[in-house]
């Protein structure tokens, strides 16, 4: 009997990649990339590249923290390359528009979903980052850590920030103080 070729295990590990994590990393990518979905795309497809040229054995055991580490170095060269990258503008932060919902809206869970989201996209590059990647993406402190380049302590105390100031956020438009009666 015939001995079956052995597939290409750094095919296999792409095909891995792609049904497991491609959507996923497209949507990261493009939330660098100010909401850009073909340039995300475009990243997301040269990680895959860059994969395929990688030994398998290196990345196989962390390919979730790879593959997102790869994306947002591409995706920060490219906001670089466009001098665009702007870390941790508070001005921004201060223009942000608040929405006030009619009360019955607050009883819809989607609503509140994305309302949450919205405020996420209000908070710092470095928080909304940290914060997409454990609640969107589902990735442990370690991944976020091995992603950005931070240290685990690092990226609880961002988490822990960026947690603080949007119950801060919901508090202010959820539940907004009436103005104080004129006199």
């Amino acid at each position: 009997m015939p001995v079956q070729p052995h597939p290409d295990e750094a095919a296999l590990l792409v095909r891995r990649a792609l049904d497991q994590y491609e959507s996923s990393l497209i949507a990261y990518t493009a939330g660098i990339l100010n909401g850009d979905l073909e340039r995300a795309r475009e990243v997301v497809q040269d990680a895959m590249l860059k994969l395929y040229l990688t030994e398998p054995g290196r990345v196989r055991d962390n390919l979730k923290a790879w593959l997102f580490t790869v994306c947002r170095n591409r995706a920060l060269d490219i906001l670089r390359k466009d001098q665009r990258l702007d870390l941790g503008n508070e001005d921004a932060l201060g223009l942000a528009v608040s929405y006030e919902p009619d009360p019955a809206e607050n009883a819809d869970t989607q609503e509140m979903h994305a309302r949450l989201w919205e405020m996420v996209d209000r908070l710092r590059p470095n928080q909304r980052e940290v914060i997409r990647l454990k609640f969107m993406h589902d990735c442990s402190y370690q991944e976020i850590a091995n992603v950005t380049g931070l240290s685990i302590g690092n990226v609880g105390f961002i988490m822990h920030t960026a947690i603080k100031k949007l119950r801060e956020l919901m508090r202010r438009d959820f539940f907004p103080q009436p103005p104080p009666p004129s006199s």
